[in-house]
């Protein structure tokens, strides 16, 4: 999710961010004659949400006599320090979290965020007072289903829910239901008669377009799918995000918990280390501060196979 640049990062000074909804929809507006008053329209009604962005924080700790007599790493002849072992750590740990964003950006084009121990840390739905959007199959175990005609329903359903202009729609799917979805006969007979015959010759690519929409197999391991009741796409399934659309998805990044970074505009990552009391080594801490969202859980959708 974070490669397709989907999420719109930012900072802010503070712990807690503030969702606006607003009750008013678009509308055109009626041409006055020049130097004359212009049109009037009601107040909109508007209520803010707020959100408190979430704590990561990683601890470790490096020993003076974890490196003494130890190589360095990719070496034949030089010794490590304590210094090189504390950035390798951190490093590790700053990569754990890349990954943890990633998890939370997966949360939100759910609508619902989760921690790693399968805790609700943000359910968009019921915050928002809006019920869960009904999953649609796309019948891609019925030979005969049209899978265009099916998915037009959705794209329709989903601009209802919009109401605004957007750039396009963007489908992660699962391997199960991407492998159906390329070898069902509708949309295979769609490249055949429309010069996509070359695109055919391929296994079942990780990517391709169709009926609207790109199409992309979320790749991951079957760890990440069968943990925690399928934290990030479930193999059966796919989820369908718009695209274009401002402060739609966001993500944002609260400073970190010293005194220096106080009320500062966070940042994606923090490190920090010291010395142990009794010199023999270093502490080292490595924190994230972010929270994720879909500012407009309502024109999310999940699709099924059957």
């Amino acid at each position: 999710i974070s490669a397709t640049g989907l999420f719109e990062e930012d900072g802010v000074s503070t712990t807690r961010i503030s969702i606006e909804m607003r009750d008013g929809k678009l509308s055109l507006v009626e041409p006055t004659a020049r130097g004359a008053s212009g049109e009037t329209t009601d107040d909109e009604n508007r209520t803010r949400i707020p959100f408190d962005i979430d704590h990561y924080q990683r601890d470790d700790s490096v020993l003076a006599d974890e490196v003494q007599n130890v190589r360095a790493f990719g070496t034949t002849d030089t010794l490590e320090t304590i210094q090189n072992r504390v950035e390798r750590k951190g490093m590790r740990h700053a990569q754990d979290l890349t990954m943890t964003l990633e998890h939370q950006r997966i949360g939100a084009i759910k609508g619902n965020v989760t921690s790693k121990s399968g805790k609700v840390l943000h359910n968009l739905y019921s915050r928002f007072g809006i019920p869960v959007p009904s999953a649609v199959s796309l019948e891609l175990d019925v030979d005969s289903t049209i899978v265009a005609n099916v998915f037009q329903d959705v794209i329709y359903s989903i601009e209802d829910d919009l109401d605004e202009t957007y750039g396009g729609l963007h489908v992660f799917t699962g391997r199960s239901f991407h492998k159906a979805l390329w070898t069902h006969k509708s949309v295979r007979d769609t490249f055949l008669y429309h010069g996509g015959a070359a695109v055919l010759r391929q296994d079942v690519p990780d990517t391709f377009e169709f009926a609207g929409a790109t199409w992309e197999r979320y790749r991951t391991g079957a760890k990440a799918t069968a943990d925690l009741g399928s934290p990030y796409i479930a193999n059966d399934e796919a989820r369908v995000v718009v695209k274009g659309v401002p402060d739609l998805f966001i993500t944002r990044f609260a400073p970190a918990d010293y005194e220096e970074t106080v009320n500062t505009i966070g940042l994606p990552f923090y490190m920090r280390q010291y010395k142990k009391p009794n010199g023999k080594g270093r502490e080292i801490e490595v924190q994230m501060n972010a929270i994720s969202l879909c500012t407009k859980p309502k024109v999310l959708r999940r699709l099924t196979l059957t």
